[in-house]
């Protein structure tokens, strides 16, 4: 990315670099790399010098060119979620099949910028988002509703639920009202963020069914080869004993123990 023709994708402001940055995919993940020490990039709100691993959902800017990453459908993100009353806890004792447990202290979140910066909010079963002063997590922020939205856990997921009867927030760069979340997941509210930290839980990648993945883009570079089927051995058949063959047996042992006895005998 830059304002050189050559580059994928150009952009033509008075400050982004002739090559600014170049966005790749490894093993670690979404690589943002600096190639112009001299340019002004930030991730966030926060510089980069060199390099820098992006989650979805980042905002990144080139000078004063920002563009923030997503996923390629919004339809990546479930917005279908249960209802309020099929989350309540079941008790220990309770043994019905199904039941939702609340699990008190698996799901943090991080914040990443923001005035919620640096800091780590524990999700307890429910944590309520807002500007007003009767929620869990308040946020000054002029455009959130006293009671934005509920974060909740049961058993293994999280779910994110709007209260104003608007959009409630932001997941992975998709704005929601309600949302199936999940850990790595990246969550904003006005000009907060915050990263979804919850061990023990699978992230999104590994919680599409096998159903729902697409099929590998796997190049072929040459045919494959058929071996030829090799014909199982046919079986030895082990003959069987002739009662000729025994008495010979027996006759030569008695020669050989008639000729031992008769050394012996000589000798002493």
């Amino acid at each position: 990315m830059g304002g050189a023709d050559d580059n994928t994708i150009v952009l033509k402001s008075g400050g982004v670099a002739t090559h600014h940055a170049r966005l790749s995919i490894g093993d670690r993940g979404i690589v943002l790399t600096i190639l112009d020490p001299q340019a002004r990039t930030h991730v966030n709100t926060r510089p980069v010098r060199e390099k820098a691993i992006l989650r979805l959902g980042d905002i990144v800017s080139l000078d004063t060119v920002q563009f923030v990453l997503k996923p390629d459908h919004d339809s990546v993100i479930r917005t279908s979620i249960p209802a309020v009353q099929s989350l309540t806890p079941t008790p220990p004792s309770s043994t019905s099949v199904g039941a939702l447990r609340i699990n008190p202290a698996r799901v943090l979140l991080r914040g990443l910028s923001g005035s919620q910066f640096g800091k780590i909010v524990s999700v307890r079963g429910k944590l309520v988002v807002g500007r007003g002063p009767d929620a869990d997590l308040v946020l000054d922020e002029q455009g959130l509703a006293p009671r934005q939205a509920s974060i909740e856990t049961a058993g293994e997921s999280i779910y994110l639920r709007g209260l104003n009867g608007e959009a409630s927030g932001w997941v992975n760069g998709v704005m929601v009202r309600d949302a199936i979340v999940h850990a790595g997941d990246q969550l904003v509210f006005g000009r907060n963020r915050f990263v979804v930290e919850a061990p023990g839980l699978r992230p999104r990648e590994e919680s599409v069914t096998e159903s729902a993945r697409p099929e590998p883009n796997i190049t072929q570079t040459m045919k494959a080869i058929n071996f030829p089927e090799r014909a199982a051995p046919e079986p030895v058949a082990t003959p069987t004993p002739n009662r000729n063959d025994i008495w010979w047996l027996i006759g030569a042992a008695a020669l050989i123990a008639a000729g031992l006895a008769a050394l012996f005998w000589v000798k002493f």
